[in-house]
Parts: C-alpha cells; structure tokens; sequence
C-alpha cells in the first residue's frame, strides 16, 4: 500500500479520539479503516486538552489498533482544533497578479495576506500581556478578479485579484497542545483544521452553500456550529454546552456514575428500548421506562438547544433555511424539535445529519457513513482537497516545511510545524533558589535564558512576525538560564573561626553557620528552603548560649585561670570546670512521695542501665520543654534524677503549690534514676 497516497485524521473528543485513514479514489474518498477508543478519565473538558499524557495514550491506542490493520507505519496525523475560547475575524486582501492565469502560489499569498491582516485585527483588540491566539483555520467567502466575482481565481487571467475571508483562532495554548499531544503519541501534525469546518466538508456540500444552512457538531464538551450562505461559509460559534449536560443530568436525577448515565442515554436514543435498568452508587437496581426517563432529562435537553439556537441566531441574524445537527450529541432524545421549537421554524426545516450527501462522495461500512463520524471523516476530506498545496512551503533552517491552507504564516507557526516545542522557542529563566538568613527570606535569582535566534530572508525576527511562502527562516533555539546555586560562603562570606576545647572535646567557635540546626562547612550548597542561621561565638558567654549550658561563668576556668562573661575566646582556649557543682540534697519524701508520682515502685533504685551512662562529657536534655545542656560532673559521674532540681527556673520548688509531679519520658522517676543524653524530663506542680 502506498502510504503517500493515505490520509490519516484524528478527531479528539472531549469522550473519545477516532481515528480514520482515507485514500482518494478519482471523485471518491474511500474510508479504509475506522478505529476509535474512549477517555478512562476526563483528560478534555470542553473540547480543550487538559491532560496531554492521557490523551496521547488513548491517541496511541488508536494508532496501534489501525496500524495493525493496515500493516503499515503511520508518522503523519491530521487533525481538528476546538476549546472554550473561539474567535473569528473578517478580512480581506487584493494584490496585482499581472496578466497571466492566477496559480496556485498566487492564491495561496492571496488568502495568506487576508489570514495575517485579519489576525493583526484581532489582536489589536487585545489588552497587552493578554490571551495569544492563533489561527485554526478559515474560509473564503469571496473572490474577485478585476471586480468580477468567482467562485475560484485559478486559472484566470486579470489583473487585481481580491479576497474576503471569515478566520477563526484559537489560543495559542489550544494548538500548542494538540501539537505537544500528538508528539507525545509519535507522529507529525501534517495539518490542523477546526472541527466544524470538517464537518461543513463532509455534510455540506459546495453547491449546498448557496442556501442558509446551520451546521451544529454536537459532542461530548462543545457544540461547534458553522453556518453557510450565497456559496460560502459566512460564520463560525461555538457552545460549551454539549452532550455531557444531558449524562450530568441523568447522574443527578438517577444517582449514577458517569459511565452509567452515558450508557443510559445511549440506550434511550434507541427505538427499540422501552425499558432501562440500571445500577445506582449505592449497588441498588432499578428499572425505569423510557418516557419517564426522558422527562427527568428533558430540562437539560431544552438547555442544550435552546444553547444552540441561541449562538445560531446570533451568528446568522436569524432562523436559517435549514439546519443539521451530527456528531454523537445530535442523537439525544428530544433533541430535534426542543432545536426547532427555540430557533421559531418547523421541525422538518432541521434534521439529523445529511449523510445522504457524504454517500455521494464517501465509500465506507455502512456503519461509518453516520453521524458520529462526520467530523473525523470530513477532517480526511479536508486534508485531501488541501493536500495539492505542495507549493505552500516554508524553509526551515534548510528543511521545507509545509505550510497550511489554515495558516497565519507566522513565524511561530513555521516553527510548531517544523517540530519545535514552546520551551525552544521562549525558553525559561533559571529556577530561583529561596532560603531564609538569620529569619529574613533571601532570594537568589536564576540566569536569564538565551533568546533564541530567528532570522527570515536573512533579516531579524519575531515570533509573531509574518512569513510569505518561499521564506527562509533561521532558527537558532533559546537556551533556558542556569537555576541558581550558591555555597554557604557565596552566602555568608569568609567567616572566620577557630578551634578550643570545652571539657575536653573540640568545639569550632567564632562565627558559627549552622543550616537547619546543624553546623555545615562553608563549602556547603545551600537548597530551596534552607534556614542558614549565622551566630558570632567569641566569649565565653556567647559559648554558654551557643552550647545551652545551664552553668555560670563563675563554675568555669578558661586555661586554669577564672572566667567571665565578657572574656575574649582565642585559638586552642581550654575550658573546664573551675570547681564541684553542689547539686542540692533529695527533698524529703513527703514533698514527692511514690505514690505522688504515680510510680509505686520509684523507691528502690532502677536496675543497671542497658546503655552506660555517658561521663565527663555534656549532657543535652529536654526539661520543662526547654533544650539545655548539662556541663560534666567534676566527680565523673552520671546525671541522677535529684541532680536536675539545681536547674529548675520556671517553678519555685521551695513554695509547693499543689501535688508535684516527676516524669522522665512521660513515666514516673525515682531521684536515684540516671539522666542519659536526650531524655525528656518534666518538673512541675499538679494543682
């Protein structure tokens, strides 16, 4: 199979993603294989991705499943744009042609030209910093050469040709994303189209166009409209109200889940069912007929079209002659005459489909020649009647890019089609780096990114800046800036410090960096959210803060000689103990009684620890909730419960004011019991 000669197109539903491969047979397109798959979450809302990942994996479903039919590889995908935010812009453009028969090329620059000056039009209505939007496609309402009218310029001689188009956009967000979706699923977007004029291409034919009718794709999220008259497409609107407001409805009114209520209104719209059963979320079962069923939707279903009448007569001036509803939407029960009845027309001036006219010029499973495929299908057609564009081409750092019937020919566009992500285009600043200094919150912000380099024809450029077929564009990508990164002494400085010894072991005084409580070296790479506290430790009583010492400057000697608060700290300083502590002797018993504590046995002394006891060191504790540290006994000797009295301040213990309470890590303590390194002990009265 010549796989030049296939047209794949996907149409990514708010429910589900079709896909279609097409070949053109002489006048005839030929549907070669259908293959559809349904969301297992809801990764569009309103026609609009939100979920790229999940989109692309049922988008892969669906090309894996038609590949293995077809027995071959695909790489290019057409596809059709949508979303909540639609639109549309009238324009139009005359240039000279000269004297001989207007080409292609000629044509194509024509309806370019039109396409930019109605998006500069557009966009000179939006607040600066605003939404950017991008052109999704566009139809010819009228050409003329020398001030005749023409249904096509082709092959005409004149000498000034003129056209009026009717464009619609999109966000730029909303095709990025189609475009970022379909990489994810492995293949190149070869064209982009908006779906209600893949609709008009399949449903309504050209000769049709003379008359007014209103096209009204209804799916699951949108219900896309596009209205024809005198021969051309002369609107486009759209509605967020579609198919998902009748299962919401039914969800509500029947207490189902999603996938319940949409399978009940399936049901409904058959002919045959005249009863549905279903499960409720509570695992009850019900069974209810179909007209009561259909009363309980029936007020979504008028909010559905009276939607839709509203945006046709707002679009077209009035009723039009006719109007055809399709997608999967169009088959809700009760639709067709509620659309009637609000637009103010008899019900047979609006019907369901118009497939009688893709039979004339679609060969497919009967099944397929239905109102569900109609845009998949006309998103094929339109790509074959734009596929003998080749000429349209832009060059692309020396690769030709083919640029589309449905283009703004700017810069950007060029770029999207050529392969490029948003991110190689803008690029980013590096990600800044937070901490927090001595409380006060610093920032350090990252490298400015790169600005990439566009050139067209060898002359600088923008984004947004317009492009003729035949240009050549230079693209160099941004570079994203460098995240920020600092050491501690990039922060802090060259903080000096040096070494002594507190009861014998070696403390760094000076200035002290601790980051998140703990002393790091400068080298240290500070992270987001880091707290780097800088403290200056050069006296003896800065020691006696910095280390949480519950002993006066008096019991201490520095290199034998007697201490003070204010005394200077100097390299290689010893500190020790000056004299024995004098802890205070156990209270009587009647002050702190076994019974008192809550802990019968306290009296008998506990049994030898499993752990030793650590000695001549210092002893970091918890007492009453506050961190201290316990200076080594002069004796050796471990910390015992009674020792802890001599450093009680929040309590007089001398004036009892209730029953007192002993704890050491929440349980009762004997006096005799040993204090060990991060014990957790409570001292209080119970009143």
């Amino acid at each position: 199979m010549d796989t030049k000669q296939l047209i794949f197109a996907l149409d990514i539903g708010t429910r589900s993603v079709i896909g279609v491969v097409c070949a053109q047979r002489g006048d005839v397109f030929e549907v070669l294989c259908v293959e559809s798959a349904e969301h297992t979450e809801r990764a569009m809302i309103d026609g609009q991705i939100e979920n790229i990942e999940q989109t692309a994996r049922v988008a892969r479903t669906v090309k894996k499943a038609i590949e293995d039919t077809i027995g071959t590889e695909l790489k290019d995908v057409h596809v059709a744009a949508a979303g909540r935010i639609l639109r549309t812009q009238r324009a139009s453009c005359e240039m000279d042609v000269g004297d001989l028969p207007v080409n292609r090329r000629q044509m194509f620059t024509l309806e370019s030209r039109a396409v930019q000056k109605a998006f500069e039009e557009l966009m000179q209505g939006q607040e600066e910093g605003g939404i950017s939007f991008c052109c999704a496609g566009y139809s010819v309402t009228q050409y003329t050469l020398d001030g005749y009218s023409f249904s096509t310029l082709l092959g005409h001689r004149g000498k000034k040709a003129r056209v009026e188009i009717i464009a619609t956009f999109l966000p730029d967000e909303v095709i990025e994303s189609l475009y970022t979706t379909m990489a994810h699923t492995g293949l190149s977007v070869a064209s982009v189209t908006l779906e209600p004029i893949a609709a008009m291409n399949a449903v309504i034919p050209q000769e049709l166009r003379l008359l007014n009718i209103a096209l009204v794709d209804i799916g699951a999220g949108t219900s896309d409209i596009a209205i024809s008259n005198g021969g051309s497409v002369v609107a486009y609107t759209m509605s967020t109200v579609a198919g998902d407001e009748i299962t919401e409805q039914t969800m509500r009114e029947l207490l189902v889940d999603f996938q319940t209520a949409e399978q009940l209104k399936r049901e409904a719209g058959l002919e045959e069912t005249q009863q549905l059963t279903y499960q409720d979320i509570l695992g009850n079962t019900y069974t209810i007929g179909k007209e009561a069923f259909l009363e309980k939707i029936q007020p979504a279903v008028d909010q559905l079209a009276d939607s839709i009448a509203q945006k046709v007569l707002e679009a077209n001036g009035g009723p039009p002659t006719a109007t055809f509803l399709v997608g999967g939407g169009s088959r809700t029960p009760g639709l067709k005459p509620a659309v009637a009845r609000t637009l103010g027309v008899e019900e047979n001036k609006v019907a369901i489909g118009g497939i009688n006219y893709i039979k004339r010029s679609v060969t497919a499973d009967e099944k397929y020649l239905s109102v569900e495929y109609a845009t998949p299908v006309g998103i094929a057609i339109t790509a074959i009647r734009n596929s003998d564009q080749e000429e349209a081409t832009v060059l692309l750092n020396d690769k030709r890019v083919r640029m589309l019937g449905s283009s703004t020919m700017r810069v950007l566009d060029v770029l999207l089609r050529g392969g490029y992500e948003y991110r190689c285009i803008m690029g980013h600043s590096g990600q800044s780096l937070v901490f927090e200094l001595n409380g006060e919150t610093k920032k350090l912000r990252g490298g400015i990114q790169t600005l990439a380099r566009i050139e067209v024809n060898g002359a600088p450029a923008g984004i947004s800046s317009p492009v003729q077929e035949g240009d050549k564009v230079l693209f160099v990508p941004a570079q994203d800036g460098e995240d920020a990164h600092a050491t501690l002494r990039e922060v802090v400085g060259d903080t000096p410090g040096f070494e002594i010894r507190l009861f014998g072991e070696a403390r760094r005084v000076g200035t002290i960096v601790r980051v998140n409580g703990e002393e790091q070296s400068l080298e240290y790479e500070v992270r987001p959210q880091d707290k780097i506290e800088v403290k200056m430790v050069d006296t003896v009583g800065a020691l006696l803060e910095a280390e949480q010492l519950m002993i006066a400057p008096e019991d201490l000697a520095r290199n034998s000689s007697p201490c003070r608060v204010e005394d200077m700290l100097c390299e290689g300083d010893s500190i020790t103990l000056a004299r024995a502590l004098s802890p205070p002797a156990p209270p009587a018993p009647k002050e702190a009684s076994a019974e008192e504590t809550g802990d019968a046995g306290s009296a008998e002394p506990e049994p030898a620890p499993v752990q030793a006891p650590q000695v001549g060191g210092v002893v970091r504790i918890e007492l009453n909730g506050r961190h201290i540290a316990l200076p080594p006994k002069a004796d050796g000797q471990p910390y015992q419960f009674f020792d802890l009295l001599n450093f009680v301040t929040d309590i007089d213990l001398g004036k009892p004011e209730g029953k007192a309470v002993l704890k050491k890590n929440g349980s009762g303590v004997s006096f005799l019991e040993t204090i060990r390194e991060g014990d957790h002990v409570q001292i209080y009265w119970e009143k």
